[in-house]
C-alpha cells in the first residue's frame, strides 16, 4: 500500500510543473525536472492522459488537458465557499465599484478561486487561478492572521521572501496581531504599484479557509472610509463562514 501511495503521489505531483511561465513539457524535461525514471515518468504521463489531466501534441509535447477545463467548471457551479461569497463580492463591486476576489487556503498554496470586476480600471495581476505568494498583501496577511502559531511558522520558514531574521520574525507578528484585533488587513502597493486591497478572512469550524479582498487603484482609495470598508468585509465574511459551517452540518 505505501509504494502505490507514494506512486500516486509522484503521479500527480507532475501536475505542479505546469505553470504560465513553463506549459509544455516532455516526458524526458519532467524526468529530469523531478529525478525520476524515464520509466516511471512515461508510466505517470500515460495515466495523466487516459484521465485526461494531460494530452499529447503531434510533436511529443504535452499539455493540460481538456478534464482540467470540467473540473473548473465543476467548481465555478459548486463549490460551497464560491455560492455563499458571490452575492457579498457583487454587492461590494456593485456597490464601491472595485474588484472582488475570492481566495482559497489549498494546501500550501493560496490561490484566487473567483473574481468579480467591478468598473474601475485596474489592471489585476493576481486573477481567478493565480497562486497569491504568502506574507504579502492583504489576501494574505488577512489569513495567516488567523492561523496556528505552528503553520504561520512553517509557512514563513518556506515562503518568507527576504532576510529572515528575529527582528523581522517580531515585526511580522505583531502586524499580524493588529490583522486578528481588527478581523481586517489593508494593504497598498504591496502586490502591484498604485493597488490597495482590503481583505478580511473566512473562518469555519474555528479554521481559516481563504478570504474576500476588495481591490481599488489607490487614487480611488484615498477618498474612501477604508475602517468603514474593512468593518463591512469582516462582517460578510464571518456571516459566510457561519454559513458554511450550517451547510455542513446540514450534510452531515
Amino acid at each position: 500500500m505505501a509504494t502505490a501511495k507514494t506512486s500516486l503521489t509522484k503521479m500527480l505531483a507532475l501536475l505542479e510543473a505546469f505553470t504560465p511561465d513553463r506549459h509544455v513539457w516532455t516526458v524526458d524535461k519532467l524526468a529530469e525536472h523531478f529525478a525520476y525514471t524515464q520509466s516511471a515518468t512515461y508510466r505517470y504521463v500515460r495515466e495523466l492522459c487516459r484521465s485526461g489531466l494531460l494530452v499529447r501534441m503531434p510533436n511529443g509535447e504535452y499539455v493540460i488537458g481538456a478534464r482540467v477545463v470540467e473540473l473548473d467548471s465543476l467548481i465555478r457551479d459548486t463549490a460551497p465557499l464560491t455560492k455563499i461569497c458571490t452575492p457579498v463580492m457583487k454587492d461590494s463591486a456593485g456597490l464601491l465599484g472595485c474588484h472582488a476576489l475570492l481566495s482559497n487556503v489549498y494546501g500550501q498554496h493560496l490561490i484566487n478561486v473567483a473574481h468579480v470586476g467591478g468598473n474601475q480600471s485596474v489592471d489585476i495581476a493576481f486573477v481567478r487561478g493565480r497562486r497569491l505568494p504568502w506574507f504579502s498583501g492583504s489576501t494574505s496577511k488577512s489569513i495567516l492572521a488567523f492561523m496556528p502559531r505552528k503553520r504561520l511558522v512553517r509557512l514563513y520558514e518556506e515562503y518568507f521572501e527576504g532576510e529572515k531574521s528575529k527582528d523581522r520574525w517580531r515585526r511580522l507578528l505583531a502586524e499580524l496581531k493588529q490583522v486578528s484585533d481588527t478581523g481586517y488587513c489593508i494593504s497598498e502597493g504591496e502586490l502591484q504599484p498604485d493597488v490597495m486591497g482590503i481583505g478580511a478572512p473566512i473562518i469555519t469550524g474555528g479554521e481559516v479557509v481563504g478570504s474576500v479582498s476588495l481591490v481599488f487603484s489607490q487614487r480611488h482609495g484615498r477618498f474612501l472610509d477604508r475602517r468603514a470598508i474593512g468593518e463591512f468585509l469582516a462582517l460578510e465574511c464571518n456571516k459566510c463562514g457561519r454559513s458554511l459551517e450550517e451547510q455542513r452540518s446540514l450534510s452531515t
